[in-house]
C-alpha cells in the first residue's frame, strides 16, 4: 500500500511541475518575499555601463549614478518584471523626473539602445521604478536585467 502511495504522490508532484511549465510559469531558484512574489537576483549597474533615463526630447533625466539595485522578480500579478531601485538621492531625482513628465514618454538607454520607454501615469515616490511587460519567460528577464546592469 505504501508503494502505491509513494507513485501516487511522486506522480502528482509530476503533473504538477508539467502544469507549470505549460502554463509558462518556470521554477528557479529564487526567495519568496512578502508579497508573493519571488525575487531571483539583485544586480548593480557595472561601472562600465551607460544607463540613461531620457525624455521625449532625448534630455537625459536621470543616469547610472541614480540606480543602486536592479531585481529580477516574478509574481502572479504581473508576470516577469524588472525592478530599479534607485539611490536617496537619485529616488528624490526621480520623483521630481516623473511628477514633471506625467503622460510624457521616458525612455531608458542602456549603452546608447533603448530598451525600454514607457508614458509616465504618476509620480513614483518609492524610489522604485518597475518595468513590466518586457518578458514573457525567465530567459528574457535575465536578458533585459544583463542589457541594463552589464
Amino acid at each position: 500500500m505504501k508503494k502505491y502511495f509513494v507513485l501516487f504522490l511522486c506522480l502528482l508532484i509530476l503533473l504538477f511541475c508539467c502544469s507549470c511549465m505549460s502554463e509558462g510559469v518556470a521554477i528557479h531558484d529564487g526567495a519568496l518575499m512578502p508579497d508573493g512574489s519571488i525575487q531571483y537576483r539583485q544586480l548593480n549597474v557595472s561601472n562600465e555601463k551607460e544607463l540613461d533615463f531620457r525624455d521625449e526630447d532625448s534630455n537625459v533625466l536621470l543616469d547610472e549614478k541614480d540606480v543602486a539595485w536592479v531585481y529580477e522578480k516574478y509574481s502572479e500579478d504581473s508576470g516577469y518584471h524588472l525592478i530599479l531601485e534607485f539611490t536617496a538621492d537619485g529616488a528624490a531625482e526621480l520623483a521630481a523626473v516623473t511628477k514633471e513628465n506625467i503622460g510624457q514618454e521616458i525612455s531608458l538607454f542602456a549603452d546608447g539602445e533603448n530598451v525600454f520607454s514607457a508614458i509616465v501615469s504618476a509620480e513614483i515616490e518609492d524610489g522604485k521604478m518597475a518595468i513590466i511587460g518586457k518578458a514573457s519567460n525567465y530567459k528574457q528577464l535575465m536578458s533585459l536585467s544583463e542589457k541594463i546592469t552589464g
